[in-house]
């Protein structure tokens, strides 16, 4: 079908221009609207609430104006809650699907003083939007305000498990409300090893490292040795002195026997040097540096037992030091007597003094030593320390530190020459 205007008469002529000119003006006023109204709630600029009250005078019928008319008005110092209340309720009225005005009126309605209006409106903002997580956690901590923990957990699981970055405050808040609750905050963690991990952290800023530490051991070993909070966790236990709890999670994480571990049967660890270094996992292990004077690695070509060594080969420089490039940290009882075996082996080894083996606390205080290691060419030689370790308490654990050093007995000696290899290292109590 073909539709024909005969606009040969003059007053057809004059109605079709009519009719156009009206299009373009009703046309230009919804884009003028548009773009006012675009303007005065774009949240980029600063918008003095006088000006957008203007604005809802000349379009009343703007739900995104009256919505950020409500929140301008909430945040003057001198507020009038019940103005803010009526445009809130206002853009619920003219935009009843969108869930964004029901939380912005459950706001106000909270800061008036009536929660149960306000659970209402975010309720109806969860039918309108049931996975939003903005909405399940602004319900989660009006129910909490409300004295309604329990209530408010679910609401909290919902919304920490879609933005991970809300469960380190909800954990503090949740801690607070249940007076330090540790059952609480593990229902909130759950079982994803994420939250896991930052649920031990949150353990360890309030001092409960033993009930971090049942936590940690819920992970899979494959998550804590790929994961860096595992080397954060456990420098946070040493750093806070529980070394014996340290020690035992931390050879539950080598894989070594937790209950030999428990019985202080490996005092020393990895002292055939037979086992991998792992990056973040010295606590320990051994901690092996590089100098300029001395490169220090694991040989695989020579040992006295197994297949793998300790190698420093020295750089020919003047006053050789040896301080930190290999060390190894070690608990031990306090007033006990000890004695730590080595066997060393060297090659072309050219020096004023050799190094030694060296029991030394954390400020590097020399609490025993070996001999000094002699120059020249030799097959494997045993070396014992027999220390005694600080006093203390009866029983306390103490942080000591095995490690080998050169510390010359001037201000200025001859260069260090030549190859030493180490094995076989061992602690016992005669």
């Amino acid at each position: 079908m073909v539709l024909e205007l005969n606009l040969s008469k003059t007053v057809a002529r004059i109605a079709t221009v009519a009719a156009a000119l009206v299009a373009c003006v009703l046309l230009g006023f919804i884009i003028i609207s548009d773009f006012v109204t675009g303007t005065l709630t774009d949240r980029r600029f600063t918008m003095d609430r006088n000006v957008l009250a203007s604005g809802t005078v000349y379009f009343p019928n703007s739900a995104r104006l009256h919505a950020r008319l409500a929140r301008a008005e909430m945040l003057e110092s001198a507020r009038d809650l019940d103005l803010a209340e009526t445009h809130a309720a206002r853009a619920v009225y003219l935009s009843p699907h969108d869930y964004n005005s029901r939380l912005l009126l459950a706001s106000v309605l909270e800061m008036k003083g009536d929660r149960a209006a306000a659970e209402e409106s975010l309720r109806e903002a969860l039918a309108l939007a049931p996975n939003n997580r903005k909405a399940h956690w602004q319900l989660a901590n009006l129910l909490l305000r409300q004295g309604r923990l329990n209530e408010s957990l679910e609401e909290f699981h919902v919304a920490t498990r879609s933005d991970r970055s809300l469960l380190p405050a909800t954990l503090d808040l949740l801690w607070r409300a249940s007076n330090g609750d540790v059952g609480t905050v593990k229902t909130i963690a759950g079982n994803q090893s994420q939250a896991k991990f930052l649920l031990i952290q949150f353990l360890v800023k309030q001092s409960r490292a033993k009930e971090a530490a049942e936590v940690f051991t819920t992970l899979d070993r494959d998550e804590r040795l790929a994961s860096a909070e595992s080397a954060t966790f456990l420098n946070s236990l040493v750093a806070g002195n529980h070394l014996e709890l340290a020690r035992e999670i931390w050879s539950d994480v080598m894989g070594s026997d937790s209950a030999l571990v428990r019985k202080k049967v490996f005092l020393l660890w990895n002292g055939g040097f037979e086992s991998d270094i792992l990056k973040g996992f010295t606590q320990f292990d051994w901690e092996i540096e590089q100098s300029k004077y001395a490169r220090v690695l694991i040989d695989t070509g020579t040992a006295r037992t197994g297949s793998r060594s300790l190698r420093i080969d020295f750089a020919g420089q003047n006053t050789t030091v040896l301080d930190g490039e290999v060390k190894q940290r070690i608990l031990v009882r306090a007033g006990r007597r000890y004695r730590l075996e080595c066997y060393v082996k060297t090659q072309g080894l050219t020096t004023p003094e050799g190094p030694r083996v060296v029991i030394s606390d954390g400020s590097s205080k020399w609490i025993a030593a070996s001999s000094a290691v002699a120059s020249g060419s030799s097959d494997w030689q045993h070396l014992t320390v027999d220390f005694v370790a600080p006093p203390g308490s009866e029983g306390n654990t103490l942080a000591l530190y095995v490690s080998i050093k050169r510390k010359p007995e001037f201000s200025y000696d001859d260069p260090t020459r030549g190859t030493i290899w180490f094995d076989d290292f061992k602690i016992i109590e005669p």
